[in-house]
């Protein structure tokens, strides 16, 4: 049986929460799942020494890595089960050890086979910290 499978018989906020749970890139990260919503999902992660660079503040490889998993989540919130085809990012204001950064996304475009979305990183002053945009390929759906 898929592992996939095993979300099936829940509500599509449980299979997203599982789907996270299951996921060992994101749970060891510290990826924290704040809210769901159709085509939108906020989520949070909390810096840590682990999560810096040399100059103390939040490595880019961290941004992407949260702004693809939140793209990613959001795309499970339309049932759509996805891999990341295209992906870029701006990084605009670091962020330091020890802050909270929040997730906000939204759906672009949301075709059968691919699908488009953004993705805002904010740190604890609501200040803008990154913005991306994704093409994600569609492979399947979360829940039939």
């Amino acid at each position: 049986m898929s592992k996939f499978n095993f979300h099936l018989n829940e509500s599509l906020e449980s299979a997203i929460r599982s789907f996270y749970d299951d996921n060992p890139f994101t749970k060891d990260l510290g990826v924290v799942i704040d809210k769901i919503d159709y085509g939108r999902i906020d989520i949070s992660l909390k810096v840590k020494h682990r999560h810096t660079n040399i100059y103390q503040i939040t490595h880019g490889g961290v941004l992407m890595s949260l702004s693809d998993a939140a793209i990613g989540a959001a795309c499970l919130s339309l049932n759509k089960r996805v891999v990341t085809l295209d992906f870029s990012i701006n990084l605009l204001r670091a962020v330091p050890e020890g802050h909270t950064i929040k997730t906000k996304t939204e759906i672009i475009h949301n075709g059968k086979q691919t699908i488009v979305a953004e993705c805002s990183i904010f740190d604890e002053t609501n200040k803008l910290c990154c913005k991306s945009r994704a093409t994600m390929f569609v492979v399947g759906q979360l829940q039939k």
